[in-house]
């Protein structure tokens, strides 16, 4: 489609940025239009790059409109003869004066960039991926491939399986050749197409996708699994060659290739410049019956034992997604679904929900199942619930809200209120709160107009086992929770944890840290816990100069043993100054480090960036290592004490391929499960026990 129109700018929708670290409410990421941040990508090579020229910065995109993408972008100093837009690497278009660009695309996922140009030469160009809805690129599946369909992907070099090395569970494990076994999990792909031809591969196994690392678009770069992201560099066009399949990654234009063309167990697979050898040829075949997996195999594999197959008896929640969605009212943005799967424990007169939200008037409001949101005012929270038995055949519409919880309890309700000008929640840790003997839990969401947020969170507790299917338009699906039996979560952290983390156990729920007695306020046990890890870690960084590289810039990180100082050497972002000394002032308590307030909750917005920052590497026992070898490394996450092992235990049992929301910054190096679409239709919540 690629057709370009242009418009003198009028006023490009204001964009919020993100800064790394928000609270587990998603209130502050409402309004985001533009999908990622900002980076350098690659383009069509018809000009040399000179780094004298200034880069492009503060690029936004405005998708509200179908099929188009409205493109804005701030001047450098030193104004440029043009700027070249590109879409998906091609150059669709320039301008000399500085105005909104408006270029129109099939619906996907694309890199909309700017590059600056100078007698004859540009600037690194600046890029950002969008979300584009609207019309989708003319059909054509000549491949013969089916869509949400399961296959095995065989190397005509050897004959070996492309494979999920070691089973592995985590973003950026990496991905090899090995023999193919007999109905491996671990070798099994979906293959799910996106709307312009290219398609998504997910291991059966982990939920990841095949990842060409870090944007690799030179000869050898490293192909591994990773959250799908929805990122180009995770699309892959497969197309038939005689009897085998070329596959060609979407973003660089490189081949899925097998290093030297090796035909040993453990060679590596890379992607290469297309050159049609057999080490770049594959054999695709479809093991799925109709429920999209390999008959005989039902189960894919349990997490907790890589290797075996799942014990039945060990799952209490059903993990396909063949859900059927309740339809969608006029003016709603989504439908949100429940099911009972506590096997019997309750039924569905037992089970009450309650959705609360703020609308977009920022008052607090109740929804109804028609998607009515009613002012909570002072009403008594009798008046917002309802019984799955109530909601089990409609549903609820949910229209644009924020900030919204959805609370469900088995066997009794929850005694909430509105005060008027806010709502009284449950008291976790207050044993004489009328919740305290009560089985509830809770997700969290904001349904914004291009965009939706939701997420299962254990930044507070965890009251039973929840898994989540968020679906879009499209088809997609993306599963969030944990699937296994109530009794087999507590028997695991019980035998998971240290001593001290197993004092926040109880029969009710498993007790955030400081909700129990990690809590120095209230004199806690272990109140003291991370106090002499932070010590050391502020005296290591007091005795040299160290770099981190932030989403916002790049500092040189110094301190004198009671503050530390962030010195900006390079922007990239909008709320950092370049030769600015951002601090960290004192030193945070044990209670701090747990829930990112106080120290790591004060001064101006790249400050409390960068103190979310500290935060997650404090909790994840990396914060006295080299920041950028190890604050942005998920494998050297939690290898030692002391570190927040509650949140190490849900990213190891997450069904999100170790994505958990665990603590307050755990979105920090895009670690938490929060589930982003830009294109949702339906949620169905399943409630085990």
């Amino acid at each position: 489609m690629k057709k370009v129109r242009t418009a003198i700018c009028a006023g490009i929708t204001a964009l919020a940025l993100s800064l790394s670290g928000c609270s587990n409410l998603l209130s502050d990421v409402s309004q985001t239009s533009s999908f990622s941040a900002s980076r350098s990508v690659v383009v069509d090579g018809s000009l040399s790059i000179d780094s004298s020229i200034p880069i492009p910065f503060g690029l936004v995109a405005d998708v509200s409109q179908d099929n188009l993408i409205r493109l804005a972008w701030g001047c450098p100093s030193v104004k440029p003869d043009a700027w070249y837009i590109y879409l998906d690497g091609q150059k669709v278009d320039e301008t000399s004066v500085l105005k909104q660009v408006e270029v129109e695309a099939y619906s996907g996922n694309h890199v909309i960039a700017v590059a600056a140009v100078k007698n004859g030469r540009r600037s690194e160009a600046e890029g950002i991926e969008v979300n584009v809805k609207g019309r989708p690129a003319p059909s054509g599946n000549s491949s013969g491939l089916v869509s949400g369909a399961t296959y095995k992907i065989i190397a005509k070099c050897s004959g070996k399986s492309l494979d999920n090395d070691n089973w592995q569970t985590t973003p950026g494990s990496n991905v090899h050749q090995w023999g193919y076994g007999d109905n491996q999990a671990n070798q099994q792909w979906i293959l799910r197409q996106n709307s312009d031809g290219s398609w998504k591969i997910i291991n059966l196994y982990s939920k990841l996708a095949l990842d060409a690392a870090n944007w690799g678009t030179t000869d050898g770069t490293n192909v591994l699994q990773w959250t799908d992201l929805n990122n180009r560099n995770q699309d892959w066009f497969i197309t038939k060659e005689g009897s085998y399949y070329k596959i060609i990654n979407a973003y660089s234009g490189l081949a899925l290739d097998v290093s030297a063309a090796s035909q040993e167990d453990g060679a590596n697979v890379q992607t290469w410049t297309w050159n049609g050898t057999d080490a770049q040829l594959w054999e695709l075949t479809n093991l799925s019956g109709s429920n999209g997996v390999e008959p005989g195999n039902p189960n894919p594999g349990d997490p907790e034992n890589p290797g075996n197959p799942v014990n039945p008896d060990d799952r209490g929640i059903p993990i396909d997604t063949n859900d059927t969605l309740v339809p969608r009212n006029n003016g709603m943005k989504v439908t949100y679904q429940f099911q009972n799967h506590t096997r019997g424990a309750f039924a569905d007169n037992q089970i009450y929900i309650y959705i609360i939200c703020m609308n977009q008037n920022n008052v607090w409001c109740y929804a109804r199942p028609d998607g009515a949101l009613i002012p909570i005012g002072s009403s008594s929270s009798d008046t917002w619930q309802y019984t799955l038995a109530d909601v089990k055949n409609s549903g609820f519409q949910i229209p644009l809200s924020h900030s919204g919880r959805i609370y469900y309890s088995y066997g009794k309700p929850l005694v909430m209120w509105g005060n008027g000008n806010g709502v009284v929640l449950p008291s976790l840790s207050n044993p004489a709160d009328p919740n305290y003997e009560t089985y509830f839990d809770w997700l969290e969401y904001t349904v914004a107009e291009h965009g939706f947020w939701v997420n299962t969170t254990q930044v507070d507790q965890l009251g039973f086992p929840v898994l989540m299917n968020v679906y879009d338009n499209d088809g997609r699906v993306q599963q969030t929770g944990i699937s296994v039996k109530r009794e087999k979560i507590w028997e695991a952290f019980r035998a998971e944890m240290p001593n001290e983390f197993k004092t926040l156990v109880s029969d009710y729920r498993i007790f955030a840290p400081c909700k129990g007695a990690f809590d120095n306020r209230t004199g806690g046990a272990y109140g003291n816990y991370f106090d002499a890890y932070v010590t050391e870690t502020w005296n290591t960084i007091a005795s040299k100069s160290q770099t981190v590289t932030h989403p916002q810039g790049k500092f040189i990180l110094t301190g004198d043993g009671n503050n530390l100082y962030f010195r900006c050497i390079e922007k990239y972002g909008e709320i950092a100054t370049a030769g600015e000394t951002y601090v960290i002032r004192g030193k945070p308590t044990t209670s701090e480090v747990f829930e990112g307030y106080g120290v790591l909750a004060s001064g101006n917005p790249m400050e409390l960036a960068l103190e979310a920052w500290i935060c997650a590497a404090l909790n994840r026992h990396v914060a006295h290592l080299e920041p950028d070898a190890y604050w942005n490394n998920a494998a050297a996450y939690y290898n030692a004490g002391p570190c927040n092992y509650f949140s190490k235990f849900w990213h190891d049992h997450s069904e999100r391929g170790g994505l958990a929301y665990g603590f307050c910054y755990d979105d920090v190096n895009d670690q938490s499960a929060t589930t982003f679409t830009t294109n949702a239709r339906g949620v169905v919540v399943r409630l085990g026990f």
